[in-house]
């Protein structure tokens, strides 16, 4: 699998997904949005949303600054530290905005595509707030791999999740333990064979 995916979608939420797609800093290197149908993209492919909006160029420099508010807050959040009051205010002025109306097809609630991107960034600081603002928080984790840092919402009955996938990070981590054990046991080995 290659990694990190174009846009990793490991957070469980809506608004971690949004926050993990590039950003500054050591981040930078996770780019994904390059130009504004990047946006668009995301949003087709984000399993909470599946739409396609309409995007602009206004849009991508927008939803960067939403980006590194929501970052920010949950970093925070996760290392123990206070919130940066410049954050949350981001966070609320696009939350304020209308999201995205569900419409009704063909016997599904479903969300309307006929949008443009604020109404997408608004379903996400509203998300953001959720999850910020309600027991949720206390759910938020980092990955327990030193070189990831991705975060998400731990919604596994015992609370117990440590990886942000086991399929990438979870994996890496077993292998280097199971690598370490038997490099442990070859070493005792040779020892009492000297």
């Amino acid at each position: 699998m290659r990694w990190p995916p174009r846009f990793a979608f490991v957070g469980n939420c809506l608004a971690l997904d949004f926050a993990q797609t590039g950003g500054e800093g050591f981040r930078a290197r996770w780019e994904s949005w390059h130009k504004p149908s990047d946006l668009a993209d995301w949003a087709e492919l984000a399993p909470d949303l599946c739409i396609r909006p309409q995007t602009n160029s206004r849009d991508l420099a927008q939803a960067r600054v939403l980006r590194e508010a929501i970052w920010a807050v949950a970093r925070s959040m996760v290392e123990g530290r206070d919130i940066a009051g410049d954050a949350i205010e981001v966070i609320q002025k696009v939350a304020a905005q209308p999201d995205i109306p569900p419409v009704w097809r063909d016997g599904r609630r479903l969300l309307s595509d006929a949008i443009g991107f604020d109404a997408v960034m608004s379903s996400v600081a509203r998300d953001a707030l959720t999850l910020f603002g309600t027991p949720l928080a206390e759910r938020l984790r980092e990955c327990e791999n030193p070189q990831c840092q991705l975060m998400f919402v731990d919604r596994s009955r015992p609370g117990k999740r440590q990886w942000c996938s086991m399929n990438r990070c979870g994996n890496l981590i077993k292998v280097a333990r199971h690598r370490s054990k038997q490099k442990e046991k070859r070493d005792d080995r040779s020892a009492f064979e000297s």
